[in-house]
C-alpha cells in the first residue's frame, strides 16, 4: 500500500512530554477560561452590522491573573492588568 503523503504524520505526545503552566502572579496551576471580545466594524468587514470576535484566554482560578503568554500578540499592547477583572 502507498502511504498517504498529503497528511503530515502526527506525533504521539504524552503528558510526560509536556510541562505544567503556573500563574505568573501566584504560581497556581489551575485556570478558568475567559473571553476577550474584539469588535470588527461593519465598514471593515462589509457586513450589514458590526461583528464581535471571541478570543479565548485563561485566567488563574486563584488570583484572576492573566499570563502574558495567553494574550494574543495582536492585542498585547492594548491589554493591561487593570482591564482584567474576575467576578
Amino acid at each position: 500500500m502507498i502511504p498517504d503523503l498529503s497528511q503530515p504524520a502526527q506525533k504521539q505526545i504524552t503528558l510526560a512530554m509536556t510541562e505544567g503552566v503556573k500563574c505568573d502572579e501566584c504560581s497556581n496551576t489551575t485556570f478558568t477560561e475567559a473571553v476577550i471580545i474584539r469588535k470588527a466594524s461593519r465598514i471593515l468587514t462589509g457586513a450589514p452590522k458590526d461583528s464581535y470576535i471571541p478570543i479565548p484566554v485563561f485566567l488563574c482560578s486563584a488570583c484572576g491573573g492573566l499570563n502574558n503568554e495567553f494574550i494574543p500578540a495582536e492585542v498585547k499592547s492594548e491589554m493591561s492588568k487593570a482591564t482584567v477583572t474576575v467576578s
